[in-house]
This record gives structure tokens, C-alpha cells and sequence, in this order.
């Protein structure tokens, strides 16, 4: 009797395994809470976006001025990403991201304390500043911890941290904005932040520090890296733009990187103005397009780490899901005037799908390009042109919404991700030529 009690108990429950799993496994604990901090700061991004019309209402600004405070936070990434990767690179990514991370949740609960769009504009970008240190040291992170065959899956995944977070923003901040005050969304979510940097600062540490790392684990994480070549020296940030692949990267995210910031920053408004949601509608469907995205994201990155597995060269394979994800872009003109509601929501899931996929390869790329000193550099490197091109275009949107509404918008972001998969096809074949040159 007692032997059959015994053997009638449930095994481990589904969490209790991951948390051993993980525990066994401490590469793939350090991309959990890499994706735990994605999530916690497009979470404080994105309260903003979700309470910009009632923003707009209460404290007496326009969509002119909507794009002078979100041109804020985008100016303060721009500035923070021309020393956040030498800084990265420097005092390494356990303290760099804890000191960001503990700065840009404080500045996200002062979003609390603003009486118009000027104070508003200023939190935003301290806000910014903190913010512009997550990709870098989540790709330096990930270029330390985890083997080529499995980094884009794992670039997915942190990537779709952000993801989750902007799917937790509409329901979560417009609880507490309708039950509380808007002032509270704010205060919640930068709230959150702290909570994980006390994780983080126990949790991570660098492969050669980390005192849970098993010996198996640690000799199949150093011999799954590439060979190093003679000394891996660090390329100044200038240095880096003359070479033709990582001013590819620059000009991509220039052209690209504004379809995120234009949905994460201006989606709510679109359901507000254009398809005349409420602040209760937006936080019940408005985090569905992301949902969408947080499958785009890993299924484009396992699918390029599955063809790098079956003997794909590994820029092959994430240049073929971006191009796919590229050709996927031009519906955006398509969801614009598109009459049914729901039927403009699919295809912006699409549209969100398609660019979460294009992001995880393309940083998978980034992160291949270089040594692993000067991972975080190039990823600064090409985040700076992403913030210069948001600067510019969410400039231009604010005024082209205010004058003429959001088509144009959508319709030219539609031709933005063609055009940059063929710059960097280009900027890949006189890379390929230089270094052939070189070689002879």
C-alpha cells in the first residue's frame, strides 16, 4: 500500500523542472534574466504610449507635442549609446546594467511628477539614458554565455523580453491609471525595476566568475566559441563605421529601427484616433499586435539556428529570415486602409511579427561580426544610426499626423526594410571584396 502512495505521486511540476533545468544549465538561467530585464524596461518604455492620449487630455498637448517628448527619450538613447558600449566594455556587464537599470526605473517613477509635456520630455530622457545601456550589454552578455548554435534562439528570446514587456503595458498601466490615477501606471512599473536589479546583482556574473557554473558546462561553453584569433584588440567606435559590414548595420537600424519606435510610441494613439478606442479598449486588445511579435522573434531566430545546425553558414541564414521578414514590411500600407478594424490589427500583427524576426537576426548578425571585445561597441554603433533615424522620422510623424493623418506614415514605413536589406547586401558584398583583396 505504502509502495503504491509512493509511486502514485505527480512528478515534478513544469516549473520545478525549468528552475532545475536552469540550475543545470546556468547559460540558458543568464538568458532568462536577460529577457526579465528586456521585459522590465520596454515595460517602463511603454507606459508612456499607453497613457499618451489621456496625456494628451489632461495635461493639455498635442501630437506636435507628443513627438517633441518621445524625441526626447530617443535623443538621450542617441547620446547614451555613443559611451554606453566603452563603458560596458570596461566595467562589465554585471555592474554597467545593474547602475542602468536602477537609473532608468527611477527615472521612469518620475514620469509621475510631470505638470506638462516639458517635464514630461525631461524624465523621458533621463529615462533614455538608462535605457540605451539594455541591447548592448544583453548582446555583450550573450556573445560571453552562449555558443553560435544556440545564439539566435537566445537573441530571440532576450528580444522578445521587450516584446512581453509592451504586452504588459496596455492591461497592466490602464488598470492603474482607471482605478487609481494616471500617475500610478508610473509608479508601478518603474517599481518593478528594482525588484530585478536585486535578482540581477545576485544572480549574474560573467562565464569566468560564476561560481555555480558547472566544469561540463564551462569547457562546452569555451569550446563551442569560435578560435580566437592573435590579440582581439578594441576598434575605436569611428574605426569601426569606415569598415563596409558595420556601416551596414549603422544604415539598417538608421532605416529600420523606426517601425519599433513608430508602434511602440504611437500605436496607442493610432487606436485612439484613427479606430477611436478607448483607454479600457486599448488596454484590453492593445497588446495583442505584440503577441504576435513575440512569435516572430524566436520562431525567426530557432529557424536560422536550425539551418546553421543543418550546415547553413551562419550569415546565410540569418540574412534569408531577414530578407523574409523584409518582404512581409510592405503591407503596412495595406493595414492602413483597411477598413475593419480587427482586419488592421492582424496586419499590424504581421507587420510586428515580421520586424521582432528581422530585429533577432539582425542582432544575432551584429553579435557574429566582430570579436568579442568589440561586440558592444558595434552594437552601440549600430543602435546610434536606429536612434538618429527614430529622431528624425518621429519628428516627421508628429507633424505629418497632425497635418495629414496616418497614412503616409504607414505607407512609408512600409518601403523602409527593402531598402535596407539591400544596403546591406551591398555593404556585405565590398566587405567580402576588401577582405579578398586583402587576402591575395
Amino acid at each position: 500500500m505504502i509502495a503504491n502512495t509512493v509511486s502514485a505521486r505527480p512528478k515534478a511540476g513544469l516549473w520545478h523542472r525549468s528552475v532545475a533545468y536552469l540550475n543545470e544549465h546556468q547559460r540558458w538561467m543568464m538568458v532568462a534574466l536577460l529577457f526579465f530585464v528586456a521585459m522590465v524596461n520596454n515595460l517602463d518604455r511603454q507606459a508612456l504610449s499607453v497613457l499618451a492620449p489621456t496625456l494628451r487630455q489632461t495635461l493639455g498637448f498635442g501630437a506636435v507635442e507628443y513627438s517633441y517628448v518621445v524625441t526626447a527619450f530617443l535623443a538621450a538613447y542617441t547620446l547614451g549609446y555613443t559611451f554606453c558600449g566603452r563603458v560596458l566594455d570596461h566595467i562589465g556587464v554585471k555592474v554597467g546594467l545593474a547602475l542602468a537599470l536602477g537609473f532608468w526605473s527611477l527615472a521612469g517613477m518620475g514620469h509621475a511628477l510631470a505638470t506638462g509635456w516639458i517635464t514630461l520630455a525631461f524624465f523621458r530622457f533621463m529615462l533614455g539614458i538608462g535605457e540605451s545601456f539594455n541591447s548592448p550589454a544583453g548582446i555583450k552578455a550573450l556573445s560571453e554565455w552562449v555558443p553560435p548554435r544556440e545564439r539566435g534562439l537566445s537573441m530571440a528570446i532576450v528580444s522578445n523580453g521587450n516584446v512581453i514587456g509592451a504586452m504588459l503595458a496596455p492591461p497592466l498601466v490602464a488598470f492603474f491609471a482607471i482605478h487609481f490615477g494616471w500617475r500610478w501606471g508610473f509608479i508601478t512599473t518603474g517599481a518593478v525595476g528594482f525588484v530585478l536589479l536585486a535578482i540581477w546583482w545576485r544572480t549574474y556574473d560573467s562565464p569566468e566568475k560564476h561560481s555555480r557554473l558547472t566544469e561540463t558546462e564551462r569547457t562546452y561553453i569555451v569550446r563551442s566559441m569560435p578560435k580566437a584569433g592573435p590579440v582581439a584588440k578594441r576598434i575605436p567606435m569611428a574605426t569601426l563605421l569606415l569598415q563596409p559590414v558595420c556601416l551596414g548595420f549603422f544604415l539598417a537600424r538608421l532605416l529600420t529601427d523606426s517601425s519599433t519606435y513608430f508602434f511602440s510610441f504611437w500605436l496607442p494613439d493610432y487606436l485612439t484616433q484613427a479606430r477611436g478606442f478607448t483607454l479600457a479598449m486599448i488596454g484590453l486588445v492593445g497588446w495583442l499586435p505584440f503577441l504576435a511579435a513575440d512569435i516572430g522573434g524566436p520562431g525567426g531566430g530557432a529557424l536560422s539556428d536550425w539551418l546553421v545546425r543543418r550546415g547553413w553558414k551562419s550569415t546565410k541564414a540569418r540574412r534569408l529570415l531577414m530578407g523574409c521578414a523584409a518582404g512581409l514590411m510592405p503591407l503596412a500600407a495595406v493595414a492602413v486602409r483597411c477598413e475593419s478594424v480587427w482586419g488592421a490589427i492582424a496586419l499590424i500583427a504581421v507587420l510586428l511579427a515580421a520586424q521582432s524576426c528581422w530585429m533577432a537576426n539582425q542582432l544575432t548578425l551584429i553579435s557574429e561580426s566582430v570579436s568579442r571585445e568589440n561586440v558592444a561597441t558595434l552594437l552601440a554603433l549600430s543602435a546610434l544610426g536606429g536612434s538618429l533615424g527614430g529622431i528624425v522620422t518621429t519628428l516627421l510623424t508628429g507633424r505629418v499626423i497632425a497635418s495629414y493623418g496616418y497614412v503616409p506614415v504607414f505607407t512609408t514605413l512600409g518601403c523602409l526594410h527593402l531598402s535596407a536589406f539591400g544596403i546591406l547586401l551591398l555593404c556585405n558584398r565590398i566587405q567580402d571584396r576588401r577582405t579578398a583583396a586583402i587576402a591575395t
